[in-house]
């Protein structure tokens, strides 16, 4: 799909055919101009890419396919853990965020995403975030950083390795992705999944706006 792409507002592969070495052009790193002409800048290039990913079906059937078949039977489990349902035979409707989000972040550089919890841009508490580096974390040295409770600011690394997810409760922890200081491009993917009894499909909070698209699912 980014092959696919064009290689002046996204980037190309050099040498090598591996994500990390996945080289993004100077233009889209140029910070988003309030102004309406969004052409060459970095506004640009992550509304191309945001367009692709929502579009492209087979990386959406591939997202179906692995939202259903590992993280839905894996959210049923621990909710059955847990004692909220009766068993996880039981069916239960949950909504997921499709498409999800595919984050780029070339290196070197010096600019991070700042902690913050995602409450604060309009998601409400019963959904879970999943995230999951599609980059090896050990040669972008660059990890979701996370408090282990809200407000208490401990903040830890993940310590996801290439192949994993982790799960975590996003609207109400504070987390952040620090600058990748490394040559390397760092690629992850992330969502979030609601959950019957405890997420509202019609939900909002005033002042902020979540425009992410959801897909319902009853399993």
């Amino acid at each position: 799909m980014l092959n696919e792409l064009d290689p002046c507002l996204i980037g190309e592969f050099c040498n090598q055919r591996t994500l990390e070495a996945f080289r993004v052009p100077a233009t889209a790193l140029v910070p988003v101009k309030k102004t309406k002409d969004k052409s060459g800048t970095g506004e640009e290039s992550q509304k191309t890419l945001s367009d692709r990913v929502a579009t492209d079906e087979r990386f959406l059937a591939a997202f179906d396919r692995f939202v259903c078949n590992v993280i839905l039977p894996y959210f049923k489990a621990r909710l059955a853990q847990n004692e909220l349902i009766k068993s996880k035979e039981e069916d239960i409707t949950f909504w997921y965020q499709r498409p999800p989000t595919l984050r780029v972040q070339p290196g070197p550089s010096v600019r991070h995403v700042k902690a913050h919890h995602d409450a604060s841009y309009g998601h409400q508490d019963g959904e879970l975030n999943f995230w999951m580096p599609l980059t090896d974390p050990e040669l972008t040295q660059t990890d979701l950083w996370l408090e282990s409770e809200p407000e208490k600011e401990d903040y830890q690394p993940l310590g996801v390795k290439l192949g994993e997810i982790a799960a975590f409760h996003g609207s109400s922890c504070m987390h952040y992705v620090p600058a990748n200081s490394t040559e390397y491009t760092r690629i992850s993917l992330d969502f979030r999944v609601g959950v019957e009894g405890y997420f509202d499909p019609d939900w909002k909070m005033r002042g902020t706006i979540s425009d992410h698209i959801r897909r319902k699912v009853i399993t």
